[in-house]
């Protein structure tokens, strides 16, 4: 095979390569550089960062063996590799253009917790550890899609004195849409 040949034969699978359906092609572009989730503080006593550009988000039910309901969950990593997840327990609250504070509302059940519309219900899991409660702080939402897009800013205050502040524009990747 000569160099031309080869030379066209990277060239064509390179052009090829491109025409593929890519995330772009399936979510809306991310906006103002925000997409994913970032955040930073302290999570179990150390300094934890958060910076994902397309974190597992799933708008079901994130905790099925206590009863089916509404959730929004975002999978992370901190830069460390530790798992995170952060569980909103009644994301129908959210509204474009409020604040909501975070609050340890004892709801009882999933169906009660659903129904919550004052504060924001946050749970935390670090790890393989147990799921937290947050017990303060804030979520302000710029956008709200039902079930497609969330985008805010993000104050957790968790009850061992944890923190976690930062933005989020929350979109599903390309194969979670086609699991809804």
């Amino acid at each position: 095979m000569t160099r031309r040949a080869l030379s066209l034969l990277v060239l064509l699978a390179a052009v090829v390569a491109g025409c593929g359906e890519t995330p772009g092609d399936v979510l809306p572009p991310p906006r103002d550089g925000r997409s994913g989730i970032q955040l930073s503080g302290t999570l179990g006593g150390r300094q934890a960062a958060v910076n994902d550009g397309l974190p597992e988000v799933n708008f079901g039910d994130c905790d099925v063996a206590e009863g089916p309901d509404r959730d929004l969950c975002v999978i992370t990593e901190d830069i460390s590799g530790e798992l995170i997840v952060i569980v909103f327990e009644n994301p129908a609250a959210f509204v474009a253009g409020e604040r909501l504070a975070i609050d340890d509302a004892s709801c009882g059940d999933a169906d009660a917790c659903d129904a919550v519309t004052d504060v924001a219900l946050v749970d935390v899991r670090v790890g393989d550890g147990p799921r937290v409660t947050a017990t303060g702080g804030s979520v302000t939402l710029e956008v709200v899609e039902d079930l497609a897009r969330d985008r805010g800013d993000l104050d957790v205050r968790l009850p061992d004195g944890g923190r976690l502040t930062g933005t989020f524009d929350l979109i599903p990747r390309p194969d979670e849409i086609s699991r809804r």
